[in-house]
């Protein structure tokens, strides 16, 4: 059996998220306890999950001793090899948002934004000094420094404690993720005006070689992207059921395809109702955008309607599948 191996965050709000994420789409890990390192998806079998740092995980599928992984985007660019086979299959998973961001001391106040960091270099350059930035993220941090004209600089190698690094005194100023900048202030550092260097979230990632020529990986692998992607493109999405009084003489497919509200998605579903009521009743259950549910809650009561329910999509499924289509385009280029 060629089995996948999908390597998912050990510890911290990535993993909480990812355990979340698999149990909302009904792939539940299992995993016997926190000190074990790996785990299954008895929905799938031949799935073996592993449990890694984070910011080894890119690595971990570069060198193929996994096969898919969940990951925050700034670890994913940060750590991944460049022009490796390790890709983007979902690039927002809705949870791990953060800003990877520039924060210089508070004491700072005639520094408040790039343009007054790109000045402050310059003049501790005319002195023999360049800026000393700590950061874990030297590869992000010097292509947005050097896309935004900050040519000198010097990026000091941190770890633990970074927002300390000002005041120890080994870095004037530190790049870090954030995702409410509480930290950051409780260490009376400030964000600068136009200082985030990127925006992160959870992705899921695939190295598209671990693929080439094995479909038992690529169905297993279609299970997990197929229904990861359901999941979140319901959250868009809610159900609306509403009971409606129709004339004897009134056509009910003429009534929907002269109100688009009724159309919703792709149509509505609908049911003649047993009422004791005098008059034609109908039930109608059409699965709408989310912003839209005032909306079609106004016009369904100028049609007559009552008894309006909403309640939450669990799943939607789409004609195709954007992240498992991307998956199988490059392994047809592969091939060609």
């Amino acid at each position: 059996m060629d089995e996948l191996h999908l390597a998912l965050p050990v510890s911290g709000a990535l993993y909480e998220g990812s355990m979340k994420l698999f149990n909302d789409c009904g792939l539940g890990v299992s995993r016997s306890n926190d000190r074990v390192y790996t785990a299954t998806i008895p929905s799938i079998e031949g799935l073996n999950v592993i449990f890694q740092r984070q910011s080894d995980i890119p690595s971990r599928l570069d060198s193929k001793v996994a096969d898919m992984g969940i990951v925050g985007l700034d670890s994913f660019y940060e750590f991944k090899v460049d022009n490796g086979n390790t890709i983007t299959l979902i690039e927002d998973l809705g949870f791990g948002k953060s800003d990877l961001v520039l924060a210089v001391p508070d004491a700072w106040l005639d520094i408040s934004n790039l343009n007054d960091l790109a000045n402050l270099s310059y003049e501790m350059r005319d002195k023999g000094k360049d800026l000393r930035i700590a950061t874990k993220y030297p590869r992000l941090l010097s292509r947005f420094l050097n896309n935004n004209s900050i040519f000198y600089f010097q990026i000091v190698d941190a770890s633990g404690g970074i927002e300390a690094a000002p005041f120890i005194g080994y870095a004037d100023l530190i790049c870090d993720i954030t995702a409410t900048g509480n930290t950051l202030r409780q260490n009376r550092l400030k964000v600068i005006e136009d200082g985030v260097v990127f925006s992160s979230q959870a992705a899921l990632i695939a190295n598209i070689d671990c693929f080439n020529g094995s479909e038992e990986k690529i169905i297993r692998s279609r299970n997990i992207i197929e229904q990861i992607e359901a999941l979140i493109n319901a959250k868009d999405f809610k159900k609306i059921s509403v009971n409606l009084s129709v004339q004897q003489d009134q056509n009910v497919e003429e009534m929907i395809k002269s109100n688009p509200i009724l159309q919703g998605l792709k149509g509505p579903h609908y049911s003649q109702v047993i009422n004791v009521e005098p008059g034609l009743w109908y039930n109608f259950e059409l699965t709408i955008r989310q912003e839209e549910v005032m909306e079609a809650v106004d016009e369904l009561r100028k049609l007559g309607g009552v008894s309006i329910t909403t309640s939450d999509v669990g799943m939607l499924f789409f004609r195709d599948s954007a992240g498992f289509s991307k998956l199988i385009q490059y392994l047809d280029d592969i091939e060609d």
